[in-house]
């Protein structure tokens, strides 16, 4: 997804009280279904909806998600897996603990020349004796393999560099406004009756949010910002 519009971003609050809550928890990043890429987002809660804004880019990029949306518990778990701690760039001194086998979130190479993160498996290291920088930083130039598994070069297998490779985080933590989504949308699935009587306020929500799928207001996914 591109963002050629150059309007500003829009973040619009969720006024809840679980800042608290939210301190120590990493950022997250989300899968998009549009391309299979990774991108850094925020989440807030629409009434019983999750919305995901990607960062960097204004509000029409937001997706949004009603807990109806989902026809069985394999699509609710698969939404669920598209959620996970961001995956963090690695360094030229973490080389070493690249091994093949290991699942990494890395840019994939673009004749379009977008920059993209997907994941991918480490088959192959080819290391090479580091060097140092005008400024005694360390460099590593070691050559990895990697075999895809999403994206335009999906089950094939390219060269990367350190700057192209992410490490993927192992912190299991969600996002409250995640973990709550998921719970509604669990109950729905299995026909529990909701908890406690829907407010005029909870309705008036329903109808905003309602209004807002009708009318298509997350027309794409915006490009990839690593």
């Amino acid at each position: 997804m591109s963002d050629e519009s150059g309007s500003p971003t829009f973040i619009i609050a969720d006024f809840s009280d679980d800042d608290a809550a939210n301190e120590n928890l990493p950022e997250i990043e989300f899968r998009s279904p549009e391309d299979e890429a990774w991108y850094g987002v925020d989440v807030w809660e629409l009434c019983d909806s999750l919305v995901v804004t990607f960062n960097g880019f204004s509000f029409e990029y937001d997706e949004v998600y009603s807990p109806d949306d989902f026809k069985n518990s394999d699509e609710l778990k698969e939404f669920e897996e598209r959620f996970r701690a961001c995956s963090v760039q690695m360094q030229d001194t973490e080389c070493a603990t690249l091994a093949q086998g290991t699942k990494v979130c890395a840019t994939c190479p673009s004749v379009a020349g977008d920059v993209k993160f997907y994941d991918a498996i480490v088959v192959n290291v080819s290391r090479e004796k580091h060097g140092v920088d005008e400024e005694g930083n360390e460099v590593c130039g070691c050559d990895y393999k990697l075999y895809w598994n999403q994206g335009p070069f999906v089950n094939n297998v390219t060269s990367a560099k350190v700057g192209d490779i992410c490490l993927v985080q192992e912190d299991k933590r969600m996002k409250p406004k995640v973990v709550t989504f998921l719970k509604e949308a669990r109950r729905q699935l299995l026909g529990e009756a909701p908890q406690g009587k829907e407010t005029e306020w909870q309705k008036i929500l329903k109808k905003v949010t309602s209004a807002i799928r009708d009318h298509n207001l997350d027309p794409s996914v915006p490009e990839n910002q690593g």
